[in-house]
């Protein structure tokens, strides 16, 4: 995309044809469109968190442009039931994302996880204002992270993506994120991303998945240097390269594994990609 070649971009078959996230999160669809159409919208910012907390947890780019941008204020959970019943039910496909595994939600009442999930957002919109009052007292971007993994429905995984989305630079704010935070302060690894580190550390040595993460984006220009690998970085707007920050290295950790379970037979990919855009899900083994 950055280049704009033709494809094939690569001779390696497994990347050919598996769908892998970018390197740089931010340059894919999902992302991208998260920031454009949510963040950098006019919208409050407890509103602009609410929504971005809607799109991670149902993860489905077409299912959320159905729902459309949701205030607190005028938030109609029966609504919103309606539109996740109709993909179901009537067009006959998930509402819901299957690139990631998240709880199925069976706490709150329902052996229908659409009911569960707008019962979820119902009670959040009720108490976000409190919510939204601990994140603005948090000084560090983990103490935001706890705060939102404690919310009904949020674990680890959701929310650390969701932290990573709130801290993008935006441009209605002069390149200043949503909260004062940056995605090099701190990350938490993903089931993919510790699983990635465990493959690397092969000698059974310990360590602390952060500090893994941490040496992996400090020593990344030696490493390409060492291994011959010209890495085409993204350039900031004065030509400098944009470094792969500490939230993308964990999201590589996570394709990495990815990658090894496909080339030794250990799994497969959810999605595989194919040229034209199109997308056909698969079960993990």
């Amino acid at each position: 995309m950055l280049e704009n070649r033709s494809p094939p971009w690569t001779e390696d078959r497994i990347l050919r044809t598996n769908r892998f996230t970018n390197v740089y999160r931010e340059l894919d669809p999902g992302t991208d469109y998260l920031i454009r159409h949510i963040l950098e919208t006019s919208h409050s910012d407890e509103d602009k968190i609410f929504n971005v907390m809607i799109y991670r947890l149902i993860g489905r780019l077409d299912t959320y442009k159905r729902i459309g941008f949701q205030t607190l204020r005028s938030f109609d959970s029966s609504r919103f039931e309606k539109v996740l019943k109709d993909i179901r039910d009537v067009e006959k496909h998930s509402p819901f994302s299957g690139a990631y595994t998240v709880c199925g939600y069976t706490k709150l009442g329902s052996h229908d996880k659409i009911v569960n999930v707008s019962r979820l957002f119902a009670d959040l919109q009720n108490q976000f204002p409190n919510l939204y009052a601990r994140i603005k007292r948090c000084r560090r971007a983990e103490e935001v992270y706890n705060e939102l993994k404690n919310t009904n429905g949020f674990g680890r995984f959701l929310a650390y993506q969701v932290l990573v989305d709130l801290l993008y630079p935006l441009n209605i704010k002069n390149g200043a994120p949503l909260l004062p935070f940056s995605h090099d302060e701190w990350a938490v690894a993903g089931p993919g991303a510790r699983r990635g580190i465990d493959i690397l550390l092969r000698n059974g040595l310990t360590h602390a998945e952060l500090d893994v993460m941490r040496w992996l984006r400090d020593n990344q220009m030696r490493e390409f240097q060492r291994l011959g690998i010209v890495f085409p970085y993204r350039k900031g707007k004065f030509g400098q390269p944009i470094h792969i920050t500490l939230a993308n290295i964990q999201n590589c950790l996570c394709e990495f594994y990815k990658y090894y379970k496909i080339k030794t037979g250990t799994g497969r990919a959810r999605r595989r990609f194919v040229l034209g855009g199109q997308l056909s899900l698969e079960m993990t083994i």
